[in-house]
């Protein structure tokens, strides 16, 4: 079967058409090739498929008129008669080599632009920047923006980015603040103005970045809110250092007080009871006694912490000098504050029951009421004839109690009776 048969059939379109597009891609190709930088090596097998692609499709768009029309003049007709008596493979095979080059040369465009790039892929590139970047030209006009400036515009001034002046405007007043960039809350971001000015090709151009600091600003945030929480954390560190210090010395003006107290009371009701039965008492250990008073009153001898004596344990050594038994029934604290403040409570109860109510024997009950610790302190003799007056000695206690965290009650019937709860 020969090209001229093929005229003679519907199939002659499938000859001449494919033929046809061939020759509009290749034309579509050269023009890519020639645009393309580096592509210098295929231009030439690009035009030369250009034309043995036209002189194909001429010769059989020829031969088709000639076939329709016998009298219609040709252009070439023995070039024309000599290729229609070729087998119709023939112009099949040349468009299939057509085509396969033409696939496999747009192949090698492709991989060269994506070697090579192309003012088209630098601009796809800056579009696809997370920060935003335009220039304008000195009146404000932009000459460029991408995608992200383009969108900021947006969200600042509500248009579309064509003038670069408002966002110019807005850098300008930071640097009269003193600062290099201006930063703007746009919607739920943030952004950082930067401006600048370049120069290409001898024209100057303005130039505007905008930098997306939304996670900066919100740490920036909470480190300034953590600077507030802790300024205020170091006045109340600093009334809370004045008041300790105040507490501190009010604590020693009370130990103080107290010792005073209770070592005079001491010495004076063992005086008395010296006077009053001069046989139970050693003469010897009393002058000791008032010797190591004085002593400790002006402070002549400083006093060894590691050759201390238990507080208790001198407590009821006290009261049993002055003539009042103590009993203690419950569990006696280790040690701690419990452990002082019952010494200090002994003692005063013992002092004030020998002293006031000439008793001599002072009960003394420890227990557990729940999340607190009772001690409650009783004594024997006359009960008092007129209404216990918290002060002195008793209002020294009641500060320590309290200093503790504790509390502190006085019944006077129908025995002089103190109870103190400090906490567990």
């Amino acid at each position: 079967m020969t090209v001229w048969s093929i005229m003679d059939t519907p199939l002659r379109g499938l000859l001449i058409v494919p033929a046809m597009l061939l020759l509009l891609w290749s034309g579509y190709l050269c023009l890519m090739l020639l645009s393309a930088k580096g592509s210098g090596r295929h231009i030439l097998p690009a035009i030369f498929t250009l034309c043995a692609l036209f002189v194909l499709f001429f010769l059989l768009l020829d031969g088709a008129f000639h076939y329709a029309e016998p009298d219609y003049p040709r252009t070439w007709p023995a070039l024309t008669d000599g290729f229609c008596a070729l087998p119709a493979a023939v112009p099949v095979i040349l468009e299939l080599l057509a085509a396969g080059y033409l696939l496999w040369t747009f192949w090698r465009l492709k991989k060269l632009r994506e070697a090579s790039p192309s003012p088209a892929s630098v601009k796809e590139t800056v579009d696809l920047l997370p920060a935003g970047i335009a220039f304008a030209r000195e009146d404000g006009q932009t000459v460029f923006a991408n995608l992200t400036m383009d969108t900021v515009s947006r969200a600042i001034t509500g248009k579309v980015l064509s003038d670069l002046r408002p966002l110019l405007a807005r850098t300008e007043t930071a640097v009269e603040a003193g600062t290099p960039q201006a930063v703007v809350s746009a919607g739920d971001r943030v952004w950082q103005l930067t401006p600048g000015r370049i120069t290409e090709h001898g024209t100057p151009y303005l130039q505007l970045t905008a930098t997306d600091v939304t996670d900066l600003a919100r740490i920036n945030d909470e480190l300034r809110s953590q600077n507030r929480r802790l300024r205020e954390i170091r006045r109340r560190l600093e009334i809370y250092n004045r008041e300790a210090d105040r507490i501190v010395a009010s604590q020693e003006l009370l130990n103080a007080r107290m010792q005073v107290h209770n070592e005079t009371g001491h010495v004076l009701l063992v005086s008395r009871r010296c006077m009053e039965h001069p046989e139970d008492v050693d003469a010897s250990a009393l002058l000791q006694m008032l010797k190591t008073t004085n002593d400790r009153l002006l402070k002549e001898y400083e006093e060894d912490d590691d050759a201390k004596e238990d507080p208790l344990t001198a407590a009821i050594d006290t009261a049993k000098a002055i003539g009042v038994t103590c009993r203690l029934r419950g569990a006696i604290p280790e040690g701690g504050t419990p452990r002082t403040v019952l010494a200090a409570a002994i003692r005063e109860c013992a002092s004030n029951l020998r002293k006031h109510a000439d008793g001599d024997l002072l009960q003394v009950t420890m227990e557990e009421a729940g999340a607190a610790l009772r001690f409650t302190l009783r004594g024997t003799g006359a009960p008092p004839n007129r209404p216990v007056s918290v002060s002195g000695g008793l209002a020294s206690l009641r500060t320590l109690v309290q200093n503790a965290g504790g509390e502190m009650k006085i019944d006077a019937a129908p025995a002089f009776t103190v109870t103190i709860e400090l906490p567990n």
